[in-house]
């Protein structure tokens, strides 16, 4: 995907975009008319020859990894998580039902089957997310999951963020060869869950079966 430059006003946009704020939203946040946000993302499609608002978000995203933007983002990202622990902040959990659309979007383009969102696998995303977030630090739920014959966790992907961002995050995946081949991976079924603290931090578990 090209790289996708923008206005000021434009990035702003996509940034708030990029966080599943609708249209409205945007154009409160930022003091703006709908139609203005609207006329925005217009531009920028015809710019970059795109041809939604799903498309712009991950272009812009696909640019915009922590390392390039912020050589301390990272470290900044790992002691608000520790902080977070640490405090023992209240923990809220939600699906990251938005994973299935974006790992289903990559499979199509290379000919693969599209995955079928599973409630049992977003429970054990949910723990897992929820886990992570308690301890400030990434880990995996595949060993620590029990699975049935008709369901076994093949592969998870995790990683966090601050805040909630699937496009951000799915961008992250794609670009790690070893959770790349996980989304493209022999799978059926896939469940996501994202846990978030007060510290700002968001722990997100994608699993595969």
């Amino acid at each position: 995907m090209s790289i996708l430059h923008g206005t000021a006003r434009q990035v702003q946009i996509l940034e708030l975009a990029a966080q599943g704020q609708s249209d409205k939203e945007i154009a409160t946040a930022l003091g703006i008319s709908v139609h203005t946000v609207r006329s925005h993302l217009q531009r920028l499609y015809r710019t970059h020859g795109l041809t939604n608002r799903a498309e712009a978000v991950a272009a812009w995203a696909s640019n915009e990894s922590p390392t390039a933007a912020d050589a301390g983002f990272e470290e900044r990202l790992a002691a608000a998580a520790q902080i977070g622990a640490s405090a023992g902040l209240a923990i809220q959990t939600t699906e990251a039902i938005a994973q299935l659309e974006l790992v289903n979007r990559d499979r199509a383009l290379v000919g693969l089957t599209m995955l079928e969102w599973d409630a049992r696998l977003a429970d054990a995303a949910t723990f897992g997310a929820r886990r992570m977030a308690e301890n400030g630090y990434l880990s995996t739920v595949m060993d620590s999951i029990a699975s049935s014959e008709s369901l076994e966790i093949r592969a998870e992907n995790v990683g966090y963020w601050s805040g909630i961002n699937d496009v951000q995050l799915h961008a992250l995946f794609t670009a790690d060869p070893k959770q790349r081949a996980n989304i493209l991976g022999p799978h059926r079924a896939i469940g996501a869950a994202w846990a978030t603290t007060d510290a700002g931090v968001a722990f997100l578990s994608v699993a595969f079966a």
